[in-house]
């Protein structure tokens, strides 16, 4: 059984100081010319990388070494689009701790027509610790999982439901946020998967405050500081929330936080919200000047899934509608939606009027514990889409420039397909 190194550690344990073979690594954001890695350096003093194209070395590489507990993010600039690079990672006496691959991304626009590429979503990842799992459970499994995503080679990986599940003791400590996040990067089985591709981390309850908070909680202090020392991703756009955005050949992608500003008040004047006014403008300014084919939004809790409750978006009733009408009044097509936040996987199909239907994947537990029968009456499902296993979800974007589609599928912890269906672009620009 995986399991995480357990307290009193610091990252600067996770690896040993004398042999050095390898520290914790994960491959950030990743764009046309620029790519960050995250690697958890320790103790180790001077660090310094290096990346290379086709054998040839290749961009200058800044380390940034902030308070953060040993962990540091490497940005390589001046990179070709669309190329393979290989990077390593080294200590001042020369002892290699991490090494790597990554693609950037494609400058096709007034070129080539749009690539076909494929990226991953997840759902809840949990590395157990028996010291501070519930008693007489093993909440986590199937750790082969991680290899069946990476056969997929999808192009990057994105984490809708954070790196690992906060456990109760870790609520009041920012360090023990982080160094919970971190561990899930230590097992050997999750390496190839975080160090050959981007990866982007998404705000969830569960690994950011803990799943019963909400920003009013006690377990709301630190979060913020422990999942910004934890992700390498772009610059965050709506000020104070960890939203951001990203492009990938005919797709942009709007990555929101639903936990920086998420409150349950509902007294006098005030109502529960999930994004905050800032970040909600924020997102409908995005959308609105977006020329992209595709575009995802993601947030961990689902957008259209109908059920009134805290796991759903539906539960912040106000915001959800006021975006709803938006997207009617303003006829921005190609919208679909990414989320996790469920003990179940599942694909929504939100029929309503005046637009076509909004998708809205939902990745269930990646390593988590699944739910056995699925009892949430969200008549928006499609049909055979529920899922009760661990999984992965693959969205695959592809077609000829006139006819471009969008495939939902999930996968089982041995890479066997459980569901899939394709969306047509043209279905996703009808208005009544």
């Amino acid at each position: 059984m995986t399991t995480a190194k357990t307290a009193p550690f610091t990252l600067a344990l996770l690896f040993s100081t004398a042999g050095l073979a390898a520290a914790p690594s994960m491959v950030g954001d990743v764009g046309t010319r620029e790519a960050r890695v995250w690697v958890a350096a320790g103790s180790a003093k001077g660090i310094t990388a290096a990346c290379s194209e086709g054998g040839k070395a290749a961009s200058s590489a800044a380390v940034q070494n902030p308070q953060n507990g040993g962990a540091s993010t490497i940005i390589f600039s001046g990179l070709n689009p669309g190329a393979k690079y290989e990077f390593s990672v080294k200590t001042a006496d020369g002892a290699e701790i991490a090494k790597g691959s990554f693609k950037t991304r494609p400058d096709y626009k007034d070129r080539t027509p749009p690539p076909d590429f494929s990226f991953a979503v997840f759902g809840e990842n949990y590395l157990n610790d028996k010291q501070f799992d519930p008693p007489y459970k093993t909440p986590g499994g199937e750790y082969e999982i991680y290899a069946a995503a990476d056969a997929k080679n999808p192009a990057f990986s994105i984490w809708a439901d954070g790196m690992n599940t906060l456990r109760n003791a870790d609520e009041d400590s920012a360090s023990a946020k982080f160094l919970r996040g971190a561990a899930a990067r230590e097992i050997p089985e999750i390496s190839a998967l975080l160090s050959k591709r981007a990866n982007y981390g998404v705000a969830a309850r569960g690994s950011y405050y803990g799943k019963s908070n909400d920003s009013n909680s006690a377990g709301a202090v630190g979060a913020s500081a422990a999942f910004d020392m934890l992700w390498a991703n772009p610059a965050s756009g709506a000020g104070g929330a960890k939203s951001y955005s990203f492009q990938y050949a005919d797709a942009e992608f709007f990555v929101l936080d639903d936990c920086s500003n998420r409150s349950y008040l509902d007294y006098r004047n005030s109502r529960p919200a999930y994004l905050g006014e800032r970040q909600l403008e924020w997102l409908m300014g995005a959308l609105q000047n977006s020329k992209a084919n595709f575009k995802f939004v993601v947030m961990s809790s689902p957008f259209a899934n109908p059920a009134n409750s805290r796991d759903n978006f539906a539960f912040s009733a106000d915001e959800r509608k006021r975006l709803s009408e938006f997207l009617v009044f303003s006829k921005i097509p190609g919208i679909v939606f990414l989320s996790a936040n469920k003990p179940f996987g599942e694909l929504s199909r939100l029929v309503r009027a005046g637009g076509y239907p909004i998708y809205d994947l939902t990745a269930g537990p990646l390593t988590g514990r699944p739910i056995e029968e699925v009892t949430e009456m969200n008549y928006f499902r499609v049909p055979s889409s529920a899922i009760t296993k661990r999984s992965f979800a693959i969205v695959k974007v592809d077609g000829p420039e006139s006819d471009r589609a969008v495939t939902f599928s999930f996968f089982d912890s041995k890479g066997a397909q459980l569901f899939s269906t394709t969306v047509k672009l043209s279905e996703l620009k009808k208005f009544d």
